[in-house]
């Protein structure tokens, strides 16, 4: 895995791609931050523009797992602002989503190959599936972290963080080579094929 990838999310040239996002009323901007080719996963700097909408109700078959770094973005009624953390598990249903007048800049994982179905799966995850995450950890700070994520100590995981007062974003190969910034973070374990 080698040495830590750090990116400023703020930075001027990051290599933006525009993306149709299925059901969608326009296209999204995209920033691919990390994928694994085994599984699929992937975690991207997403960029919604005014005025964007997914009117309809559907569903991924993978989880998602975002933090909004700037506006504000509605997802089946349930509005977050800067600084909100939301996890949706596979097959959530989704319906009337949207963003704020100002946009929104949001860092977004899928935990395989975000595939889109219309309507509400079959096996529609009830209200409490949020809280059954053990691949992460929404901390005040990085000093946190020690014994929160299963798995982090035993060299069979990378690692990426997302300092959210910061605005870096980082993948390491263990938590001892994350950059130690102020603030809130959300850290996230990756299988050892993730790089």
């Amino acid at each position: 895995m080698g040495e830590p990838r750090i990116v400023d999310l703020d930075a001027p040239g990051l290599d933006w791609t525009d993306v149709t996002m299925p059901a969608a009323s326009a296209p999204v901007r995209l920033v691919r931050l990390h994928a694994d080719a085994a599984t699929g996963s992937s975690v991207s700097l997403v960029r919604f523009p005014a005025g964007w909408t997914r009117p309809g109700t559907g569903h991924y078959t993978c989880a998602e797992e975002f933090t909004v770094l700037d506006g504000r973005i509605s997802v089946s009624g349930t509005a977050r602002s800067a600084g909100a953390y939301a996890y949706l598990p596979e097959l959530t249903t989704r319906t009337d989503s949207f963003v704020g007048a100002g946009g929104c800049l949001a860092v977004a994982w899928f935990s395989g190959p975000p595939r889109w179905k219309d309507g509400v799966a079959e096996e529609a995850p009830g209200p409490g599936a949020e809280t059954g995450r053990t691949h992460s950890a929404l901390l005040g700070s990085l000093a946190e972290l020690s014994g929160r994520l299963p798995g982090i100590g035993d060299g069979a995981t990378g690692l990426d963080a997302t300092f959210l007062d910061a605005r870096v974003w980082a993948y390491a190969p263990d938590a001892a080579s994350l950059p130690d910034l102020p603030g809130r973070v959300l850290v996230r374990r990756w299988p050892a094929s993730g790089d």
